[in-house]
């Protein structure tokens, strides 16, 4: 098996890279069969997505194994005046928010179609997309528990900032400016 990343900038992500992110998104979010998940999947690639991708220090990073989108993982800055900044400056102890809310990168979204996991994509993906990025912080939200997400993330130096911030999920921070490669 071969894997190749790609990172693409905003007027890249054309119909066809939609149509791949829309499939891996589904495969990994979704059930097949439900016509709500085909529209979740839609309305990602046709509404967050492009959405997100206006917002400054996007950045897209794509899987493709033997000629198959694996997986994606993407981003951008956030920025007070943002939903999530916002909502995490009224969640978040004033200290956290202080140090990490504003000018952050916001990894938004890493995901690998279930038929190419257990390949290391992941950890590829992530490395790819937070590799020379001009942050000093990166943020975001997922299960603290011991499952692959958390794994992944605390392994790569992700430290838990807030363990409760949205219900199941924890806010995890990353120190951009004391990074080395991995």
């Amino acid at each position: 098996m071969t894997t190749t990343l790609r990172t693409l900038t905003r007027r890249q992500v054309d119909r066809s890279v939609k149509d791949s992110l829309a499939q891996v998104y589904l495969a990994a979010y979704g059930d097949p069969a439900l016509p709500e998940s085909a529209l979740d999947a839609d309305n990602f690639v046709t509404s967050t997505l492009p959405r997100h991708a206006r917002r400054a220090g996007f950045r897209l990073v794509v899987a493709t194994t033997d000629d198959v989108v694996s997986g994606y993982g993407y981003g951008f800055t956030g920025r007070r005046g943002q939903f999530w900044s916002d909502w995490l400056a009224g969640a978040a102890p004033e200290a956290i928010v202080e140090d990490w809310v504003g000018d952050h990168f916001e990894l938004v979204d890493l995901v690998v179609d279930p038929a190419f996991r257990g390949q290391g994509l992941s950890g590829l993906l992530h490395d790819a997309l937070v590799q020379d990025l001009p942050h000093e912080r990166a943020l975001l939200a997922t299960a603290p528990d011991d499952g692959p997400a958390a794994r992944l993330y605390s392994g790569r130096g992700w430290q838990v900032l807030v363990p409760e911030i949205d219900g199941a999920k924890a806010l995890f921070g990353l120190d951009l400016t004391t990074r080395t490669a991995q």
